[in-house]
């Protein structure tokens, strides 16, 4: 790939005649053609791609059995073309959850009149481009091409990008035809996704961008989305290991970078051991739960047709993961780009994914300008092991410090503080003062690790009478809090700046005080369950009681001796909380039989 990226896709969406791409969809009917349901894109000559919502049946809200697709653009014809399309196995997507899905893929009876050379394209960063979106609203039947310019991520969730018409003010607007339009980018002719939904006043729309689309359809990804992936294909986790990871505290740290917390910096530095997998693949699972291309938090599979039919059913399983429990959940979208120097120069002619990739980035980041904008709203960068990198360290730096000050975000994860390239990474990348900032955030960290201990010992006070075995509270605060005295010590007469070695220490000090106060957090929501359990147990036990009592049957024999055991396990010593829910459960069945014995519905 040549430096411009607005030329990386070798001609596929290179300056062309659109007529054999925009395709309008019509409800299909026997007897002709049917209503305007909205618009499509024609890959190749057989497969068209549009929401799911534009072609859903509205009469059983399912998927249709047939849709007209026609191609009014092309010219010289006596009549319009129009074929039969149907939509394709395992690439129908129904709209679910926080404006997600909302795809799918339509196969032509025929093939179409003209092949279509347009192709999806992923790009790192879509804020700014300047797009022209088509659609084909009621008493258009040519279509109406409209202007827009991208804002970034928008809408309920996060898999859409937010669209701002620049003509709105001159009475254009997004209106019923627009949905399932190709979004082009003007200057460059890449495609970048297709139009999902607009505001109420058709000012804003979103955009379903390539990455999005690759997410849910793997296969027609392979043929047609160019551009480079956000994470190379060997950090790739898959997402059963997202979903049964145990949180790991680096974690902590990487998710609040990619979120753009007030707590988190530009540039990151984050060591990791030689030996340790596990903190290397705690790093990939949050990088991969923050591309868009990958997401495996959200564990998406496409709907396959006979699955369709149960009524009521989920596709789509969202069972938190522990990781998402623990407050490890990054947003969808915010990796930018992850570049992996293993055994890899920059411009290494045997890794042309990694060429194409920095310079992607660079295209973005001289599109844009220097943004001096909110952190989340620039693209962020994860190296990974520069310092396993067969380019020259000042020159690594040297790049480096380059797109820092382009204005992308960077995550630098090393291996080795003795190598030539942390030391340049401490020289030139890192201000002056970030070893006694980063101390400050340790000390801060530790802070919070001690008030949730002592709110967690506090929990374990109130359940121990009462509960047998509940959850412990945990003890780490003082061997925290002893280290950031030991590392203060060991800063002062560093007059504020540490080299590598000390870089290295206050990376792992983080990690293992992050590690800390997730276990201590999670013993604290334990033992907060265990308090609100039995306190609802015993709200449950008085109501009961109180029930009986409005009818003067509190002291009735059959009631007292079901309340006496379930009182006493609740309020005179330790119990196992079931079996205090099955007293509870008893005595309540014995009030029900009383109440309506007495007339009570």
């Amino acid at each position: 790939m040549e430096g411009d990226a607005g030329t990386a896709d070798g001609g596929l969406n290179s300056p062309m005649d659109h007529s054999s791409w925009r395709v309008r969809l019509r409800r299909w009917a026997a007897s002709g053609s049917g209503d305007v349901l909205g618009a499509g894109v024609l890959f190749g000559t057989g497969r068209v791609l549009t929401c799911a919502h534009v072609i859903r049946d509205p009469a059983t809200g399912l998927r249709p059995d047939r849709v007209q697709v026609e191609f009014p653009l092309l010219q010289g014809l006596t009549r319009t073309p129009h074929r039969t399309a149907t939509v394709e196995a395992g690439h129908w997507v129904p709209a679910f959850g926080k404006a997600q899905g909302d795809l799918a893929v339509l196969v032509l009876d025929d093939a179409a009149p003209l092949p279509s050379p347009v192709a999806l394209h992923r790009t790192l960063d879509y804020r700014g481009a300047t797009v022209l979106i088509d659609g084909f609203p009621e008493h258009q039947s040519g279509g109406q091409w409209l202007t827009g310019v991208c804002r970034g991520p928008g809408g309920e969730g996060d898999e859409r990008v937010q669209i701002d018409l620049t003509g709105a003010g001159s009475g254009q607007r997004l209106r019923g035809g627009f949905s399932g339009a190709g979004v082009r980018e003007e200057g460059t002719d890449r495609l970048l996704g297709i139009l999902a939904q607009a505001d109420e006043r058709g000012e804003h729309g979103y955009m379903i961008p390539a990455a999005t689309v690759a997410k849910y359809f793997r296969r027609f990804a392979e043929r047609h989305v160019t551009g480079p992936h956000a994470i190379p294909g060997h950090r790739v986790v898959s997402a059963d290991a997202a979903r049964t990871a145990r949180p790991h505290g680096l974690q902590r740290t990487v998710t609040r970078w990619l979120n753009g917390d007030a707590d988190a910096w530009d540039t990151e530095v984050l060591f990791i051991a030689e030996d340790d997998d596990r903190a290397r693949q705690a790093l990939y699972v949050v990088l991969n739960m923050a591309d868009r291309e990958q997401s495996p938090q959200l564990a998406v599979r496409p709907v396959e047709p006979d699955e369709e039919a149960r009524d009521g059913d989920d596709p789509f399983d969202g069972t938190d993961s522990l990781l998402s429990r623990a407050g490890i959940a990054p947003r969808v979208g915010s990796i930018g780009l992850v570049l992996d120097l293993e055994d890899a120069a920059l411009d290494d002619p045997g890794r042309p994914e990694l060429r194409e990739a920095l310079a992607v980035l660079r295209h973005e980041l001289r599109h844009a300008g220097r943004r001096r904008t909110a952190p989340r709203r620039r693209p962020a960068v994860a190296v990974l092991y520069a310092d396993r990198s067969a380019i020259e360290p000042a020159a690594a730096a040297r790049t480096l410090g380059e797109l820092a000050e382009s204005g992308a975000r960077l995550l630098l994860v090393v291996r080795s503080s003795t190598h030539g390239f942390t030391y340049a990474l401490a020289e030139k990348l890192l201000p002056a003062e970030r070893a006694a900032q980063w101390l400050l955030r340790i000390g801060t960290r530790v802070d919070a690790l001690a008030d949730t201990e002592r709110s967690a010992r506090r929990l374990f006070h109130r359940v121990e009478p009462h509960v047998v075995d509940p959850p412990v509270a945990t003890g780490y605060a003082a061997r925290a809090a002893l280290w950031t005295v030991q590392l203060s010590n060991e800063l002062r007469p560093l007059t504020g700046r540490g080299g590598p070695r000390f870089l290295e220490k206050l990376s792992y000090a983080e990690q293992a005080v992050d590690t800390y106060l997730l276990r201590a957090e999670r013993a604290e929501s334990e033992l907060r369950g265990v308090l609100d359990e039995h306190l609802r147990l015993r709200g449950l036990l008085r109501d009961h009681l109180a029930r009986l009592a409005r009818r003067g049957l509190a002291e009735h024999p059959e009631a007292v001796g079901p309340y006496r055991t379930a009182q006493q396990l609740l309020l005179t010593g330790p119990c196992p909380l079931a079996d205090a829910e099955r007293a509870v459960t008893a005595f309540a069945r014995v009030v029900r039989r009383l109440a309506e014995a007495d007339g009570d519905a």
